[in-house]
């Protein structure tokens, strides 16, 4: 009868070694290959980084804007000529569970040439509504006055439980094209805590005043 046990002991052993053999030669195939792709030794770090082509990711540090920050709906442009009227359409929708009151205004150069069909209304919970916003272009002139590249542009403000504002501009020319343009204001509240809502505080800006107090501003937070 054969005495196996002392085989079978050596063979335990020579089957561990094999396996660890077997396991640091292929590191060390895996390695020279690695440098067969970065094209040697010579290269620098940064070279070598480069010849893998990685997926990029991101630092993860980009902070969004406060949810204070007016929400920005764009810019539409329009041509038309002196005397002609072009039009806005804002589809306002309220998102939230409770009722707010929307007010519309225009702001900058030429804000007095914007009218709406309504400057305020209360929508309830999820309402929409339609409001006109319309800006006629003078017919006097002001050519040879300055240096204009935009020869209107109004801001256009619907305030809700958040600011909303609309870029428009104007440019004239002989003869008017179509301008009917349709806008949708979402108004959602934001119920969220966001974890970079700690890295913001209201702030003035270094060159204006430094009291917020009775600001009647139209950037700013309406409860």
């Amino acid at each position: 009868m054969k005495d196996c046990s002392s085989s079978c002991s050596d063979s335990g052993t020579d089957g561990l070694e094999s396996g660890l053999r077997s396991l640091i030669n292929a590191q060390l195939l895996l390695g020279k290959e690695v440098l067969k792709l970065l094209g040697g030794a010579g290269r620098s770090a940064a070279d070598m980084a480069a010849g893998i082509r990685l997926p990029k990711g991101h630092g993860g540090c980009e902070v969004p804007e406060p949810c204070w920050m007016p929400l920005s709906l764009g810019e539409v442009c329009c041509k038309l000529r002196p005397g002609d009227t072009g039009t806005v359409c804002l589809v306002v929708t309220n998102g939230d569970f409770r009722p707010h009151s929307y007010q519309f205004a225009a702001t900058g150069a030429s804000a007095a040439h914007v009218s709406f069909s309504t400057s305020a209304v209360t929508l309830g919970p999820k309402e929409r509504i339609a409001v006109t916003a319309r800006f006629t272009v003078p017919r006097e002139s002001k050519d040879g006055e300055d240096c204009r590249c935009i020869d209107h542009e109004a801001l256009i403000w619907v305030r809700g439980c958040r600011n909303h504002y609309l870029r428009w501009r104007i440019d004239e020319v002989a003869a008017s094209q179509a301008c009917c343009h349709e806008v949708a204001v979402d108004d959602n509240p934001d119920y969220v805590l966001h974890w970079y809502d700690h890295f913001y505080l209201p702030r003035a800006c270094p060159g204006g005043a430094v009291g917020t107090q009775g600001s009647t501003g139209v950037v700013g937070v309406v409860r």
